[in-house]
């Protein structure tokens, strides 16, 4: 069980911009078997050194090109199916990349940072992943599986686009992800007893700095963990992320209700939790059994 208690470099001795020479107008439909073309992006060449270790074991996978830096890593987009992301670099930041980039679905973008307080705004910028260093190769086979499926579904929907009589190309099958269970029960303490809170109580969650605020009635107690952290443990068909700081459990929801052209979401609790732009229309969906 996980406790809930209250809150309380390297060098740069190597180029930041190593490209190999891969051609600009290489084109995104790419055969089945062919490896994703990823491209790395972190102004510390070590860190770029130990991600590419993990990627050149793979055969499914070609590193086209390093950048230190968001200013090069943007010249290099058209080339590659995948970006893996630093956020805090000098200069521009990787979260104002993927900001510019958000509406744009290829190249696929995954976080890939030393700091987990970037995770809520990270994920509203649609990122696929969430990465942290130092990057384990488990973790790093689900991302990659992720961008294989990401990629695959832009490439059918884009030859569906331009009318092709021909089968959309598609990559290799995507590595399967593991779905998620329901994380265990969680202690709070209440004078000389120690309660257990079941997630099926929960009403929802709150992302509250670098913790998670979880909402049971009238009581909140704090999770020494990150929302997107959280969120990769429950269960989607119990739970529904509706902005990037709130997390709502489906059976805690008693109405949708507009208010100055905004969603909000009134709980059985009383608690009235605000539903993002993004969020609102899969919201609706599900509420009309979609």
């Amino acid at each position: 069980m996980t406790a809930a208690t209250p809150p309380g470099d390297t060098p740069r001795d190597t180029p930041r911009d190593t490209p190999r020479d891969t051609p600009r107008d290489t084109p995104r439909d790419t055969p089945r078997d062919t490896p994703l073309r990823v491209l790395l992006v972190d102004d510390e060449p070590l860190s770029r050194r130990a991600l590419r270790q993990l990627l050149d074991s793979r055969a499914d996978v070609d590193v086209v090109g390093e950048c230190g830096d968001v200013h090069t890593a943007r010249e290099r987009l058209a080339d590659v199916d995948a970006v893996l992301l630093d956020i805090e670099m000098p200069g521009e930041s990787g979260l104002e990349l993927a900001r510019e980039r958000s509406a744009h679905p290829l190249p696929a973008l995954v976080f890939v940072t030393a700091f987990d307080r970037y995770a809520v705004p990270a994920f509203a910028t649609e990122a696929l992943d969430y990465l942290c260093k130092p990057v384990l190769a488990a973790d790093l086979q689900r991302a990659l599986g992720r961008i294989r499926d990401h990629v695959a579904r832009q490439q059918a929907a884009l030859a569906v686009t331009e009318g092709g009589l021909m089968a959309a190309p598609i990559l290799s099958p995507p590595v399967p992800v593991p779905r998620p269970v329901v994380p265990p029960p969680f202690l709070v303490r209440t004078g000389r007893l120690e309660e257990v809170i079941t997630w099926d109580t929960v009403d929802c969650v709150e992302a509250d700095d670098v913790y998670a605020a979880v909402h049971v009635g009238a009581r909140r107690w704090l999770l020494r963990q990150s929302l997107a952290t959280l969120i990769a443990t429950l269960p989607p068909r119990d739970f529904l992320r509706v902005h990037r700081s709130w997390i709502v459990r489906r059976g805690a929801i008693r109405a949708l209700r507009s208010s100055r052209g905004s969603l909000q979401l009134m709980l059985h609790s009383g608690r009235v939790v605000p539903v993002s732009r993004r969020s609102a229309a899969a919201v609706r969906e599900w509420a009309r059994g979609g």
